[in-house]
């Protein structure tokens, strides 16, 4: 099913749309005829055939199904395109959230109207310099420029573009001044209101968290009860991300599980010291539902998030499972949350935290099962409290320890792909975070939850900020190391799926026959060290530019623009394995001027040209010219350019990668010719 969402997501035009369901009922019938037909003994062979032939027939019709899947979210979620303009416009609307960043503030609007536009997104997102009173719930009037969302900038890199389309927003861009609030009578619609409720009350509880523990570990506090992580500075953000301990910052699958885990184990240890409920009444089921009923306010509270659901998903599976008298951590179960996020959320399957997230779940799984199955010794006489408490203490440890280092082994592979990035010190500070987190932070979460209804809810908040402001400074400790992040090459596609096959082949099988990941695994390391590397990058706005020393080393020059925003830089360096402190030390060629640079390499001339005047300096023979204006129509007639890469050749097709082949030079595209989906631009279907 992954398969197919990922295929309907990757094509390149969209399908049409009576295969993919015809295809699930056909292979789906054809799977079912086969296994109930009435036949006489088989032989082995016949048997075996039989049952291939109908596994075959299944995985094709849960491709489809996922393929399908895709079709039905695309119909649900289509609106107008947004073709955006270079003028602000006046842009109304209710704030539903503040998507605050590194660089400020940014209001997500439900829009009310746009000047100019018959048929609005329905949300649009607008950087401003500060929020003021504009907080969630409030009625805002902004003076913006917007775009429609941007694509992704490299070959291969993250496609902003579909997971908004798909998010419904439609339009992002910068206020001109402060967008000032204004009155505006509610939304028609009942669901709308609801939600604009749900942001004010989220609003209005962040504020209160945050009064009560000022502070760092207020606001990490706030944003781990309500998702609103607008209150962290970005020296905290960077630190945690650095460290590996981002993921605690965003409400998902290691929140919902301390949450519903405490509640689970409070409840079940409750009602197990009455005697008369123990006795009579099944206290596990109990615990499960109770558990159950907390985990989805959790989520409506803390914002609703897409890996809060699909995390949502997984515990209801696990805790359903307890209802049912079935093991709750199973690959089946885990299967199972995976069948129902993809029929929900099709287009979570290529986001990195879907990947990431069921990963580490499928190979704690995994392990699970392999220490349950595993020959247990003889029980020994009971140890006296001090050796017992030792012995106890170790295996927690050992545990802690073993369970961070698979966890960390099943997620670098996405890392090193999605974010070409892993954290040195990822699991230490994780080692040291996770008993913080189960046994400070979330107690005094859950002691400040029953005690908010009577006033006293203020010294469990404090107890709780002061256990972040630990997990916090943990991150600092190891975050602001100078080694802290390795940077390192995007792995090829093919290298990826390899090392991804590898990880489930040692997943699934069981006994010797996990060891058959190695050969893969193998092969996925060849391929991504085999891998050539560009001799130039570059993004659709020509913010950044990385070109290959002369010499073909690993020695880079950068061609970067002013401003404060390095973004662009950033981001496209990381894709070449280059470190944010290497980055900062690269220069322009010495051959850059005001209006162009154009340097050697290897033979070939490159040139950037950065107005009129320096196309007469690009114009070589041969020449591959990079412009962020357009380029006079006989430009590339007169001056015989090998390849003219201008403002209009860049708006349709973004950013690219040259690489060096044996005589000739290639230039791979972030959006290829042809592409025609609802979230890619207009210009490139039209090339």
């Amino acid at each position: 099913m992954i398969t197919g969402a990922a295929a309907w997501l990757l094509a390149p035009a969209e399908p049409v749309s009576w295969v993919a369901p015809g295809l699930a009922v056909v292979a789906l019938a054809g799977a079912i005829a086969l296994s109930v037909w009435p036949s006489g003994p088989l032989s082995g062979a016949v048997s075996a055939l039989r049952t291939l032939v109908v596994a075959i027939l299944a995985l094709v019709a849960a491709a489809a199904l996922g393929f399908t899947a895709g079709q039905i979210r695309n119909l649900t979620v289509a609106q107008p395109a947004y073709v955006g303009a270079d003028a602000a416009v006046r842009v109304e609307g209710w704030v539903v959230a503040n998507d605050a960043s590194d660089n400020g503030p940014r209001l997500r609007l439900l829009v009310q109207s746009i000047e100019g536009v018959d048929a609005p997104p329905r949300y649009v997102r607008v950087s401003v310099s500060e929020a003021g009173l504009l907080t969630a719930g409030r009625a805002a009037r902004c003076r913006a420029v917007l775009g429609p969302p941007a694509g992704p900038m490299a070959p291969g890199a993250y496609d902003f573009a579909r997971r908004a389309y798909f998010e419904r927003l439609g339009a992002t861009g910068f206020a001109f001044g402060r967008c000032r609030p204004i009155a505006l009578d509610a939304p028609p619609d009942w669901l709308d209101r609801q939600r604009l409720y749900l942001a004010a009350l989220r609003a209005d509880l962040a504020a209160e968290i945050v009064s009560s523990a000022p502070g760092r570990g207020g606001a990490i506090a706030a944003a781990l009860v309500t998702g609103d992580r607008s209150s962290i500075d970005a020296d905290t953000n960077a630190a945690l991300r650095d460290s590996g301990l981002g993921h605690l910052l965003s409400v998902s699958g290691i929140h919902m599980g301390v949450v519903g885990g405490l509640v689970f184990a409070m409840v079940v240890w409750t009602l197990s010291l009455i005697s008369p409920i123990a006795l009579r009444f099944p206290v596990k089921k109990i615990a499960a539902v109770v558990a159950l009923v907390t985990l989805v306010a959790y989520f409506v509270l803390s914002g609703s998030s897409v890996p809060a659901l699909r995390s949502l998903v997984m515990a209801c599976v696990a805790f359903g499972a307890i209802l049912l008298d079935r093991p709750a951590i199973s690959m089946r179960g885990l299967a199972l949350s995976a069948v129902i996020v993809v029929l929900l959320l099709p287009e979570s399957v290529l986001e990195p935290g879907f990947q990431m997230s069921f990963a580490a779940t499928m190979a704690l799984v995994a392990l699970f099962e392999m220490l349950k199955r595993a020959p247990h010794e003889p029980a020994l006489p009971t140890p006296g409290p001090m050796i017992g408490a030792m012995q106890a203490t170790t295996r927690g440890i050992g545990g802690v320890l073993l369970i961070s280092l698979v966890a960390g082994i099943a997620t670098d592979p996405f890392a090193i792909y999605h974010f070409q990035r892993f954290s040195i010190y990822s699991l230490p500070a994780n080692l040291i975070t996770a008993p913080i987190m189960s046994f400070l932070v979330a107690p005094a979460a859950a002691a400040a939850a029953l005690l908010a209804p009577f006033g006293w809810s203020e010294i469990p908040l404090q107890i709780m900020a002061s256990a972040l402001d630990l997990v916090a400074a943990v991150g600092q400790t190891f975050g602001e190391r100078p080694e802290a992040v390795r940077a390192v090459p995007r792995p090829p596609d093919e290298a990826f799926a390899l090392c991804v096959a590898a990880l489930l082949w040692a997943c699934l099988w069981r006994g010797a026959l996990r060891w058959g990941a190695l050969p893969m695994f193998a092969a996925s390391i060849w391929l991504y060290v085999s891998a050539p590397l560009p001799v130039m990058a570059f993004d659709a706005d020509l913010r950044a530019i990385y070109a290959r020393s002369d010499s073909g080393g690993e020695r880079w020059s950068l061609i970067a623009a002013g401003g404060r925003s390095t973004y662009a830089r950033d981001r496209l360096g990381s894709t070449l394995g280059l470190s944010p402190p290497l980055i900062e030390r690269l220069a322009a060629p010495e051959s850059c001027g005001e209006v162009s640079c154009v340097w050697p390499w290897q033979g070939r001339t490159f040139a950037f040209v950065r107005d009129e005047q320096g196309f007469a300096n690009a114009c070589v023979s041969g020449a591959i010219v990079l412009a962020r204006i357009a380029a006079p129509a006989e430009f590339a007639r007169e001056c015989n350019t090998a390849a003219l890469l201008d403002a209009h050749d860049l708006a349709a097709r973004g950013g690219g990668y040259i690489y060096a082949d044996a005589d000739a030079l290639r230039i791979e595209r972030a959006r290829t010719s042809g592409v025609n989906r609802p979230w890619t631009p207009r210009g490139v279907a039209q090339e």
